[in-house]
């Protein structure tokens, strides 16, 4: 089983997975599961970072129907 993890490090971040909406502040965390529907947005008009651990393999279905690999997961 592959999921993404996530931390919010700056800023205020807004989660949704599978629907369910959370929103992240400075160290709180998200899991996404595989398979789950995930979007990320940031709320506020200042900046927002996040830390994003995945493991190799991690690809990505865009909502333009593209694919994303990023160069980490390889």
């Amino acid at each position: 089983m592959r999921a993404a993890s996530s931390a919010a490090r700056v800023g205020r971040l807004r989660f949704s997975i599978d629907g369910e909406i959370a929103e992240l502040a400075p160290g709180d965390a998200a899991v996404a599961p595989v398979g789950a529907a995930l979007a990320v947005a940031n709320p506020a008009d200042e900046p927002a970072r996040m830390w994003v651990t995945t493991r190799t393999g991690l690809t990505a279905e865009l909502a333009d129907g593209s694919s994303l690999a990023p160069p980490w997961a390889n």
